[in-house]
């Protein structure tokens, strides 16, 4: 990969810092996140939009046109989304790096913390911050706190993915040129994959400063949970090759296994019986529940227990409402009867819900 040469920072002065935009199905957010990367109270060094070959073209060149004059454009067939990242590395030229996708945006001191960041820590390829979710609307959702501490080690992140989507993810030129950028045999899960193969040569750490706001909404190639445990999967096969026999490695790629079950199996199936429940499915309900307790027994156990009381009360009332329907008139005619039924809570089936969307479909 060609790559120019970057440009290094003058004694006393902040290194330069890029920022590559990809896109793909998503000119309608393009400009939020345009607007919060030029509100930056650091400076970009270039901003470079990348038309991964999307579908809605003709939007995208309209909305971005009164940027023209301010960001860098490039145009390409559909390659998915590490290529859009690797085309857009080839046209940037600072020192650090951020990959924000198009539906997603930076706070202002995104650029300032993560730069502080990288320069305070010359041994580490990548550094992080925290962010907000928030819905397709641009509304705040929640906050996602995650774990800081002064360095991360590989071994931490084969457990589970601690550094999240790359929305607040400030990337060292050198050392991601060094692993070959982003895998273009991924379509997706290629975050991870390069989070990996950075935290195998260098550190890695979390600022703890909150840097973005990470959009939620149907479009996120992470709400394909079958997709995602399939890339993941090959992520992990790829990490097994690279680790060889050592046994504390193993254990944790053992760990990391069974966390992505759990976020793209357990979760996505607690989320279906309860939509099952509140639409009063209850065949599909049962059936579900059976087979979250051949699969999971000792998961899934506690919860069946807690909400079975519940359950039977629902159906003595529903058997209830049933028999009153029936039950003929003093003239002998049957009278309808609409009765109020309450139908208890079951928010707690879902516990906490993951908040990993990994990156954008292209």
């Amino acid at each position: 990969m060609d790559q120019p040469t970057p440009i290094p920072p003058r004694p006393g002065t902040q290194p330069l810092v890029s920022v590559v935009i990809p896109c793909y199905a998503q000119a309608h957010f393009i400009a939020d996140a345009l607007e919060s990367v030029f509100r930056q109270t650091v400076p970009a060094a270039d901003v470079v939009v990348v038309n991964d070959g999307a579908p809605d073209t003709a939007l995208l060149e309209q909305v971005i046109a009164p940027y023209r004059d301010r960001i860098i454009y490039v145009r390409q067939e559909n390659r998915g989304l590490s290529a859009a990242r690797n085309a857009g590395l080839t046209r940037t030229r600072g020192e650090f790096l951020i990959f924000l996708d198009a539906d997603d945006r930076l706070l202002p001191n995104a650029i300032a913390s993560g730069a502080a960041a990288l320069e305070s820590s010359p041994r580490c390829g990548l550094v992080w911050g925290l962010r907000h979710v928030i819905d397709a609307s641009g509304t705040r959702m929640r906050f996602d706190a995650g774990r800081i501490s002064d360095t991360e080690r590989y071994i931490d992140l084969l457990r589970t993915n601690i550094v999240g989507p790359p929305v607040g993810v400030m990337w060292r030129r050198s050392t991601l040129l060094t692993v070959g950028g982003f895998a273009e045999d991924l379509r997706c899960g290629e975050d991870y994959d390069a989070y990996l193969a950075i935290a195998w040569v260098s550190e890695i750490r979390c600022h703890g400063e909150t840097v973005a706001d990470y959009r939620l909404h149907n479009a996120n190639m992470s709400s394909n949970h079958l997709r995602m445990l399939a890339a993941v999967g090959e992520v992990y096969t790829r990490q097994a090759r690279r680790i060889g026999a050592d046994r504390a490695m193993r254990r944790a790629l053992r760990a990391g296994w069974s966390d992505i079950h759990y976020r793209y199996v357990w979760l996505p199936l607690l989320d279906l019986l309860h939509r099952y429940t509140l639409e009063r499915k209850a065949w599909r309900a049962a059936l579900l529940s059976a087979r979250l307790l051949c699969r999971y027994p000792l998961r899934f156990t506690p919860i069946l227990l807690r909400h079975v009381p519940k359950a039977m009360r629902l159906i003595l009332r529903l058997r209830s409402a049933t028999d009153a329907d029936q039950r003929p008139s003093s003239s002998g005619i049957t009278l309808p009867s609409t009765p109020v039924i309450s139908t208890p809570s079951n928010a707690e089936n879902v516990g906490a819900r993951s908040s990993v969307k990994t990156m954008r479909s292209s």
